[in-house]
C-alpha cells in the first residue's frame, strides 16, 4: 500500500504556521502566548477558541474540538487526511505527488483510482454540457428558458448549469474521442447500457445541474425537463461508488463557509431555490436531492452549525415536509430550528424572482417562526376551531408542545398568545399545563459516570476494539476531582516525554491501577501503540494517526494545559496513588449501595459480608498515601 512518508508529513507540517491557516477562517486576536477567536465549529458570542503557535495546535474550550493544522482543515473543509496534507503542501509550495480520491480518510491510504477517474469523467461531461448550453444553437431553447425564468448568465456560469441534447450519443462520442473507459462511465452513472449492449447517454434533452459532494468533487448530475412532459421532471444520477443522495446536499461544499459565518444553514427544496437564494446574498442555502432530509444530511449539518432555517415550498406538501424536517432536526437532534413561510404559498425561487431580494431578506431576518410557533400553526391546519371538539383537541396539542419548553419566559409568551386567541385565563391555561408537562431526563442519565470532556463516548463491542458513538461530553461542574486531575496530568506528561511514559506505565502496573474515564483510557491505549511503533514523543504526529475526533480533541486539550516541567518520579507516584485511592472510593460507594439493597431485602448474611468488605476497603484507603 502506497503511503505518504512520515518524514514528508512532518516536513509539510513544519513549513506552515497553523495561525496563518486558521486565520483564513477565523478572526484571531493575540492574547498572551496564544491567539483567540470565535469558534468556527459552534455558535458563540464570547471567544473560547484558542490557537497555540508554539505547539501548532488549536483547541476550543467551549465545544472541545481540537487538533493540528491537518485535522483543522479536515473538520472545517470536510477533507480527508490526504486532501488536508495536499492542501497544506500547496500552501507551503512543497511538491506532493499524491492523487486525491473521495473516501481517502487516513494517513497514506492509496486512493481508489476508479473513483478518481469517475470524478474526472463527470468534470469532462460538465464542461461539455455547459458549453452546449451557452455556446451552441442546439442549447438555445434551454438557455432562453432559463433566462426567461430570471436567471442571469453569471448565475449559469457560477453554478455550471448545462444542457444535454436529445441525441443518444453526444456524451458517449465525446468521451470515446478522449479515450475514456466507457465501462467506467457506465459504472459512474453518466452513461447507460441498453439491452443489446450499446452504450448511450443517460441524460437527454434536459437542463443539467452538476452535483458536488461535501468536498466539492463533482460526483453526479440532475437533469430537468423543460419543454416536454414525457418522463420525470428531474432525473438524478443513479447510486454509484461516488454518488448517493442520502449523503449529498446540493451546494453544501460551496455554502460551508457562509453557513459558519452566519452560524445557520438555510434548507431549501430545489436547485432553483438555492440559485435564487445565492443571488439574494443568502449563500448559506442548500437543498436535498429530491428526498426527505436523512440522518446523513443531519450529521453533515451538525458539523458546521447548530441552527437551521427551513424554507420549503408554501404548498401543502412543502408545509408537511417542513414539519417532518423540523421534527428530525429539533426534536431528534436538538438543533435550533426556525421556519420561513412565504406569502401566497410561493416557493423561494418564485418569491425572490417576483418580489425581490430585499423582501426575502426582510422575511428571513424578521418574520421567521420559532419551531414552537410553527408547530402551533401546523396543528391548526386540519381543525375547525369553531367546533368545540376540535378546539379542545388543538389546545391539548398546543399545551403539550408548550410544556416541552425549557424557558419559563417562552412558556409564558405562548400561553398569553393562546389565552388571547381563545379568550382563556392564564390561570386556567397554567393549571392545564401542569398536567401536561413532561419531566425531561438529565443530560447524564445514561447509566454511567458523568463524562469529563467533550467528544465521543467509547463503548466496547466484541473483539473489534472501541466503537465510538456520538456523545456530547460536558465538563463536570465545580472543582475537578483529585482522580480526574491526576489522570489529566499523567497523560500530559506521557504525551510529551517517552521516558515519562515508560516510568508512569511501570507505576500503573506496579500499583495494579488504570485510568478510570473511558476517553482517557482510550488515549492511553493509543499511546501504548504509538510508542511501541518506535515513535518519539510527538503530539502532532500522534494526532495524525488518531482516527476519531474524541482522541484528537483530548490531545489538544491536554496540550493546552500548563504543568510543571521539572517533575520527579515521586510526583508521578503521587498521581498514580491518587488514581488508586479514587478507584477504592468508587468501589466503596458501590458496596455501600449493595449493602443498602441487601439490608432492605432482609439478606443479613450478604449484608454482614458487605459490611466487613467495606471496613477492610476503608482501612486500605486510609493507608494509601495522599
Amino acid at each position: 500500500m502506497q503511503r505518504i512518508p512520515e518524514e514528508k508529513i512532518d516536513e509539510i507540517r513544519s513549513q506552515v504556521d497553523i495561525v496563518d491557516v486558521v486565520g483564513n477562517y477565523v478572526q484571531l486576536k493575540k492574547q498572551g502566548r496564544n491567539y483567540t477567536g470565535l469558534c468556527p465549529f459552534h455558535g458563540e458570542k464570547t471567544p473560547s477558541f484558542s490557537v497555540s503557535p508554539e505547539k501548532q495546535i488549536f483547541h476550543c474550550f467551549g465545544c472541545g474540538k481540537g487538533g493540528n493544522v491537518f485535522s483543522f482543515l479536515m473538520q472545517i473543509d470536510g477533507l480527508s487526511f490526504v486532501e488536508s496534507v495536499k492542501k497544506v503542501a500547496d500552501l507551503a509550495h512543497i511538491p506532493l505527488d499524491v492523487a486525491i480520491s473521495q473516501g481517502d480518510s487516513s494517513p497514506g491510504n492509496k486512493p481508489d483510482s476508479r473513483e478518481s477517474k469517475m470524478i474526472e469523467i463527470h468534470q469532462l461531461a460538465s464542461k461539455l454540457y455547459h458549453y452546449l448550453l451557452m455556446e451552441t444553437e442546439e442549447g438555445q431553447e434551454a438557455l432562453q428558458y432559463l433566462l426567461d425564468r430570471g436567471m442571469s448568465e453569471q448565475e449559469l456560469d457560477h453554478f455550471e448549469i448545462g444542457f444535454a441534447p436529445a441525441h443518444a450519443s453526444t456524451v458517449t462520442t465525446f468521451l470515446k474521442k478522449r479515450e475514456v473507459d466507457l465501462a467506467l462511465a457506465v459504472e459512474s452513472g453518466l452513461l447507460t447500457e441498453r439491452d443489446d449492449g450499446e452504450v448511450v447517454d443517460r441524460f437527454r434533452n434536459r437542463i443539467m445541474f452538476p452535483i458536488k459532494n461535501d468536498r466539492g468533487q463533482l460526483v453526479g448530475f440532475s437533469g430537468r425537463l423543460f419543454n416536454q412532459e414525457d418522463g420525470p421532471k428531474y432525473l438524478n444520477s443513479p447510486e454509484t461508488p461516488i454518488f448517493n443522495k442520502r449523503n449529498i446536499l446540493y451546494h453544501f461544499s460551496d455554502a460551508r463557509q457562509e453557513i459558519r459565518k452566519k452560524e445557520e444553514i438555510l434548507l431549501l427544496e430545489g436547485y432553483m431555490d438555492v440559485i435564487s437564494s445565492v443571488s439574494a446574498t443568502f449563500s448559506n442555502g442548500v437543498a436535498s436531492m429530491g428526498t426527505s432530509l436523512t440522518e446523513e444530511h443531519v450529521q453533515m449539518i451538525r458539523r458546521v452549525t447548530n441552527r437551521a432555517i427551513i424554507c420549503y415550498d408554501g404548498d401543502r406538501a412543502g408545509i408537511e415536509a417542513s414539519f417532518k424536517a423540523g421534527t428530525m432536526l429539533a426534536e431528534q437532534h436538538r438543533l435550533e430550528v426556525f421556519v420561513l413561510q412565504l406569502p401566497n404559498g410561493k416557493d423561494p425561487d418564485d418569491f425572490i424572482r417576483s418580489e425581490g431580494a430585499e423582501k426575502f431578506a426582510e422575511i428571513y431576518t424578521h418574520q421567521r417562526l420559532t419551531w414552537t410557533a410553527f408547530k402551533l400553526q401546523f396543528f391548526k391546519r386540519n381543525r375547525n376551531l369553531q367546533n368545540e371538539t376540535d378546539k379542545i383537541a388543538y389546545l391539548g396539542e398546543a399545551l403539550a408542545e408548550i410544556g416541552k419548553l425549557d424557558q419559563a419566559v417562552e412558556r409564558e409568551l405562548y400561553l398569553k398568545q393562546l389565552g388571547s386567541e381563545f379568550d382563556l385565563s392564564m390561570e386556567a391555561l397554567k393549571q392545564q399545563l401542569q398536567q401536561t408537562v413532561v419531566v425531561k431526563p438529565k443530560p447524564h442519565d445514561y447509566g454511567g459516570p458523568p463524562p469529563e470532556s467533550y467528544g465521543e463516548y467509547p463503548s466496547y463491542e466484541g473483539d473489534g476494539g472501541p466503537v465510538y458513538e456520538q456523545f456530547s461530553f460536558v465538563q463536570p461542574s465545580g472543582v475537578p476531582s483529585a482522580g480526574l486531575t491526576s489522570e489529566k496530568r499523567l497523560l500530559k506528561y506521557m504525551l510529551e516525554d517517552r521516558d515519562a511514559f515508560i516510568q508512569i506505565r511501570n507505576l500503573l502496573e506496579e500499583h495494579q491501577t488504570d485510568f478510570y474515564h473511558d476517553n482517557y483510557k482510550a488515549l492511553y491505549t493509543h499511546l501504548i501503540g504509538f510508542y511501541a511503533s518506535g515513535n518519539d514523543a510527538n503530539p502532532l504526529a500522534l494526532m495524525d494517526q488518531l482516527k476519531d475526533d474524541m482522541a484528537r480533541n483530548l490531545v489538544s486539550e491536554l496540550e493546552m494545559m500548563t504543568v510543571n516541567t521539572d517533575v520527579s518520579i515521586e510526583e508521578y507516584q503521587d498521581y498514580v496513588q491518587s488514581l488508586t485511592k479514587s478507584s477504592i472510593e468508587r468501589d466503596i460507594k458501590e458496596k455501600e449501595q449493595a449493602l443498602l439493597t441487601a439490608t432492605q431485602q432482609g439478606d443479613m448474611p450478604a449484608a454482614l459480608e458487605l459490611a466487613r468488605t467495606i471496613t477492610t476497603m476503608r482501612a486500605t484507603m486510609k493507608n494509601t498515601p495522599n
